[in-house]
């Protein structure tokens, strides 16, 4: 029998609920879970805040599962909102989404070549501006106190203009499956000192190195003070920032804000990033080379490969405002996502109304999303402006890593910590934040993933580059059909 090197494949078993008091626990927890409204938070972890009097409107879509929707408006109503309404795209829009899967990896390109690439839109969801058509709804129906918009994206709080205030946080619950996750319920004192443990290390680090078995190898180096002006930016809670670049940029605004006069960290990266998955879904395995930060070559990827490579060659005379050199494609996204219990959905892969249908699995701890495209140097109307004039489009695009580790090597030793070993969050492993985690029940069950990855050949049976790396989708089919996890 072969002995891999990586944990062996695991995944999540939720049952489909068939009535609303199987969802009735899961819409208490939630709604107990308040979070500080100034501790900024990732995109597809639910926070149901309610006050009494309320009159909330949840933006959804058609796929809404019923017993979800009833067991939250109750729950919502107990705890003293007057109305819930479930409101869908057609009311918003006068049209249904579009349906999506995983099998299409290749539309992120399109998406990015279209303006929509993620992070740049305020839905992510449908990316159909339900944002927009919420606060135009708003305008004339003004009764409502609290709005959940679908998956919303970064710019969500500035389409919503006048109604910021409103927007209570996103609706990632349509499906039944990332309802009941028990990513959601993880103890937020516990969360939060996880992530302090897995920030700290940055403010020490003078070398970065990035590895993972799909073929990823990527270094970077960095000054006393460049080191310290990403450690002080780096947090977004379950979405950390593990590149100085994206934080730095001027889009974000960490712990000490951010100072337009001060240029951003280039770290000047070096390498390649491989892999064969990103939020849209799956594609042929691609390695993508980059030099001081800038794609320079692309191989493989089938559909999705070809797309960048067509962009690239068609804008290689861009030169973003504040870069240091001409080029589309810039390592400018490396983000960690912490939420423990997340997993690969299987109840909609292949036909869901999520824009990005492989979104969920970025979130759980310990796999990376890297992304690379352009950030908005100083302020985003000289960016917007510059797109304008040249005929581009500003964000990034992505591939997730599973097995990565990130380490990094701590200033004036020759001592590398590893911050993600092969996919696993140090951190977890960490005797005080175990004592902490006992507080709230067994580490051992708290603290464990609820999904691993099959990838043959490096944790499971099988030859990676002629079982999987050609066609992704077909081998996880192949997976579902023996009922083997995927």
């Amino acid at each position: 029998m072969a002995v891999y090197s990586y944990p062996g494949p695991r995944s999540a078993d939720y049952k489909k609920p068939s009535s609303v008091d199987d969802c009735i626990p899961q819409a208490r927890a939630l709604t107990a879970k308040l979070v500080p409204s100034d501790r900024p938070t990732g995109p597809v972890v639910p926070e149901f805040r309610v006050r009494k009097g309320d009159r909330l409107l949840i933006v959804t879509v058609p796929d809404q599962d019923k017993y979800v929707a009833e067991a939250v408006t109750q729950v919502l109503t107990e705890g003293g909102a007057e109305e819930v309404r479930f409101i869908y795209p057609k009311e918003l829009t006068g049209r249904d989404p579009e349906r999506y899967s995983v099998e299409d990896g290749w539309r992120e390109v399109a998406l990015y070549e279209e303006g929509k690439a993620s992070g740049t839109t305020a839905d992510l969801l449908t990316g159909m501006g339900l944002a927009e058509a919420t606060t135009t709804f708003l305008d004339t129906h003004p009764e409502y106190t609290g709005v959940f918009l679908d998956v919303a994206g970064g710019n969500s709080t500035r389409a919503f203009g006048k109604h910021r205030d409103k927007l209570r946080g996103t609706w990632p619950c349509n499906n039944w499956e990332w309802f009941l996750s028990r990513a959601h319920n993880f103890p937020l004192p516990l969360w939060e000192e996880m992530e302090r443990r897995i920030l700290e290390p940055l403010a020490k680090a003078s070398e970065v190195r990035i590895t993972d078995p799909e073929g990823t190898n990527i270094e970077f180096s960095l000054t006393a003070e460049e080191a310290i002006r990403w450690y002080n930016n780096a947090f977004v809670r379950g979405h950390l920032m593990m590149n100085p670049f994206q934080v730095t940029a001027g889009e974000f605004h960490g712990r000490l804000g951010y100072d337009v006069r001060t240029p951003p960290v280039f770290p000047k990266a070096n390498g390649v990033l491989a892999g064969t998955a990103n939020h849209c879904g799956f594609f042929p395995r691609i390695e993508l080379y980059f030099e001081r930060d800038r794609l320079v070559e692309v191989k493989g990827g089938g559909r999705y490969g070809d797309g960048i490579r067509e962009l690239m060659d068609k804008h290689n005379d861009i030169q973003w405002p504040g870069y240091h050199d001409k080029g589309l494609f810039w390592l400018c996204d490396t983000a960690l996502c912490t939420a423990v219990g997340a997993f690969r959905r299987k109840s909609d892969l292949f036909e869901s109304y999520w824009v990005y249908p492989n979104l969920p699995e970025r979130s759980r701890a310990g796999v990376f999303h890297l992304g690379f495209g352009s950030r908005a140097y100083r302020d985003e109307k000289t960016a917007d402006q510059y797109c304008r004039e040249h005929g581009v489009q500003r964000g990034h695009i992505h591939v997730h890593n599973y097995f990565a580790t990130f380490e990094v090597r701590l200033r004036g030793t020759d001592y590398w910590y590893k911050i993600v070993d092969k996919g696993q969050l140090a951190a977890l492993s960490d005797p005080e934040l175990r004592a902490m985690a006992a507080q709230y029940g067994h580490p051992d069950e708290l603290l464990k993933y609820d999904w691993i990855p099959p990838l043959p050949g490096i944790n499971c049976e099988g030859d990676y580059l002629k079982d999987y790396a050609p066609d992704p989708t077909a081998y996880l089919k192949k997976r579902i059909e023996e009922g083997k996890t995927i």
